[in-house]
């Protein structure tokens, strides 16, 4: 079964909204063995949507829309949809009548040319929104059927869960099935290195992507008739994946390494606390995203200037004089600092030349040291990243998570 989606919205390809309704609708997808095979964005014209809607009926068995249903002129979705299947646009007073009642209830007034979402194709099925007033649409022709749901992400997602995946699945004639494997710490060309080439899971297909704050993922992925021989290759295949590079992989499942960090700490029973310079507060904003945070995670001290290392951390005068804020000895020094000043068990420490200024020969844009300090000692790690401020800045908080997953996972680190 062939499924195609067309993202409709000019908002979309000017930049101003994220796209995260194709992210959600390929994952409730994968997560039932389905896959979308394209993704179509088009902007609020007629004459694209028709062409997009020509594209996608020449080869697929399912086309789902979002977007373009509300009552404004740019909503171009319900006559184009009409017109192109061949269903005139009929006034249901049905349809009009729960349009009326959800504002009555709300207790706002209809928005304006609302009369608009109550014409609907001939022949087609409205699907309820639960959490807005423009229906959505099911309609078949031949074979194929088409989808057609709003745009507004809170309105879009319970209609799919509800109308649209239950019935893709009950037609479902093959298996499409993936597994990952988060990593971090090695760079993916060094990943593949390692797993060897990609003929040796076949059927199965491997895939690496990288993120500025993940690491890299590994996605394995398989199709086929019968669940039970996909499975058994996903099988194989990890295995192989498990055993190649076991020391960089931090989880099996979609995880934030923030969250797998947390639950070592409060499985091991141990307190943190940051340092933080150049990273200005993004460790600890990661951390703190993480339910139950608060169980392990003490304080988080943005020290960005000599004086607040000198006052908060207590380090040494001398020692900034010496070796100056961006080396391994003042790196130490805070996150030693940060660990006396809170008593905790862990203390890490972040200090680094984000950029673009500020940088010199011997200490250049993109140069950071992270420190962690625990009852063993104090261990520190030196990096060079390649990269504009946010990047640096990034990258540097996932290099101090990982090193203080190493740690808790004992992954390379001393104890």
């Amino acid at each position: 079964m062939r499924i195609e989606l067309i993202v409709v919205g000019d908002e979309i390809l000017l930049g101003q909204t994220r796209d995260t309704n194709s992210a959600y609708i390929a994952r409730r997808l994968t997560a039932e063995g389905l896959r979308l095979e394209r993704i179509l964005v088009v902007g609020d014209n007629q004459e694209h949507l028709q062409k997009a809607l020509e594209a996608s009926s020449g080869h697929a068995d399912i086309v789902i829309l979002t977007g373009g249903l509300g009552p404004t002129s740019d909503d171009v979705t319900r006559p184009v949809l009409a017109d192109f299947l061949g269903m005139p646009l009929r006034f249901r007073q049905d349809l009009a009548d729960g349009i009326l009642d959800r504002f009555t209830r709300r207790g706002t007034r209809p928005s304006p040319g609302w009369e608009s979402m109550a014409h609907f194709p001939a022949g087609a099925e409205p699907l309820p929104n639960s959490q807005g007033a423009a229906p959505g649409i099911f309609a078949q022709a031949g074979a194929r059927c088409y989808y057609a749901l709003p745009g507004v992400p809170t309105e879009m997602q319970p209609m799919f869960d509800r109308d649209v995946l239950p019935a893709l699945v009950r037609r479902r004639s093959s298996v499409f099935k993936s597994c990952i494997f988060k990593s971090v710490g090695v760079g993916e060309s060094h990943l593949e290195q390692k797993i060897g080439p990609a003929e040796h899971f076949r059927p199965a297909t491997i895939a690496f992507l990288p993120s500025i704050d993940q690491g890299v993922t590994l996605r394995l992925s398989c199709g086929g008739v019968s669940e039970q021989d996909v499975e058994s290759v996903l099988k194989r295949g990890a295995e192989v994946i498990e055993s190649a590079v076991r020391e960089s992989l931090y989880a099996r499942e979609e995880i934030a390494l923030e969250a797998v960090v947390i639950d070592y700490l409060r499985r091991k029973g141990l307190r943190l606390s940051l340092a933080e310079s150049c990273t200005g507060g993004l460790i600890a904003e990661r951390l703190t995203s993480v339910p139950g945070a608060s169980d392990v995670f003490d304080a988080g001290l943005v020290t960005y200037s000599n004086d607040a290392k000198m006052s908060l951390l207590k380090v040494p005068d001398s020692l900034l004089t010496s070796f100056g804020a961006v080396s391994a000895e003042c790196a130490a020094a805070m996150a030693e600092g940060a660990r006396a000043v809170r008593e905790v068990d862990l203390a890490l420490s972040v200090t680094g030349v984000a950029g673009p200024g500020g940088g010199s020969p011997e200490k250049p844009v993109g140069l950071v040291f992270i420190a962690l300090a625990s009852a063993g000692g104090t261990v520190v790690e030196r990096h060079h990243f390649a990269g504009g401020r946010d990047s640096n800045r990034r990258r540097s908080a996932l290099a101090a998570l990982s090193m203080l997953y190493r740690y808790l996972s004992r992954k390379g680190l001393p104890s």
